[in-house]
Parts: structure tokens; sequence; C-alpha cells
């Protein structure tokens, strides 16, 4: 599975630098980050669980966060230029309550609310968190 991993990552590399789509590069990394996850889960024994959030906010990931998961998991220098010119951009977070009046449920990450008890969700603000609570405490 980690080669299948590595795969991944190299294939979404290329697809992105070369000029594929940015759903092309979502998709190779949202399928890197669950094999991840489930190495470290199933394999490893070293994560109880897989943090679906983290996958499913991969599935519709900004730029900066998609050359970000790629520039780490590469050892090569050809993702640099593109670090540079969407460093700047901000990382977007998606909200878990499935009713945030938020556009695509989307904000900026550095303005986030992170549940204290789990820290596996986030939340565009504490009303949202309130309010998804009821479900959260389920999983939490």
């Amino acid at each position: 599975l980690e080669s299948i991993v590595s795969m991944l990552v190299a294939v979404g590399t290329n697809s992105f630098l070369l000029g594929g789509t940015i759903a092309a590069a979502q998709l190779y990394v949202v399928l890197a980050c669950y094999f991840e996850e489930w190495v470290a889960v199933k394999v490893r024994k070293t994560k109880a669980f897989i943090n679906w959030v983290k996958v499913i906010e991969l599935y519709d990931a900004d730029e900066h966060t998609l050359v970000k998961f790629f520039r780490k998991r590469i050892t090569c220098s050809c993702l640099d230029e593109k670090y540079k010119a969407v460093k700047s951009v901000k990382k977007m977070g998606r909200c878990c309550n499935p009713s945030c009046s938020q556009p695509g449920r989307k904000e900026d990450r550095s303005t986030m609310f992170c549940c204290t008890r789990c820290g596996e969700v986030n939340y565009c603000s504490i009303e949202c968190q309130k309010e998804d609570w009821k479900e959260h405490r389920n999983f939490c």
C-alpha cells in the first residue's frame, strides 16, 4: 500500500505540474491520504481510526493545500516554484456542520474552531460547533 501512495503522489504531482485539472490533483490527494490513513490504522497501528475529516477536506482542497500535500511527500524540488506562487493564497477549510450557511461550507482555515475534545473536526464559528454537537458527540 505504501508503494500505491508513492505512485499516487508521483502521478498527482506530474499531472499538477503539467497543467492537469485541479479535480484530478484532488482525486490523487484524497486517495493517497486515505491509503496513508489506512496504513497507519491497519498496518502500523499508530492511529486508532481513519481521520475521515482530513480525507474529505482534501476532496475540495485549494491549490495551496494540494501543493503543500505533494511537496511534503516528494524529495525533489520540482514544486518549489509552484509553492512560491501559491503560498500567499489563504488555505480554506471545510466546516463540519452539515447545515452550515457558508458558501460551500468553506472558511479561512486560520479562523476556524477545532473541537477541543477530539481535535479532529473544524467549524467556521462557535454557533456551528454548538449546532453540530448533538451529532458530533456520538463520534467525538
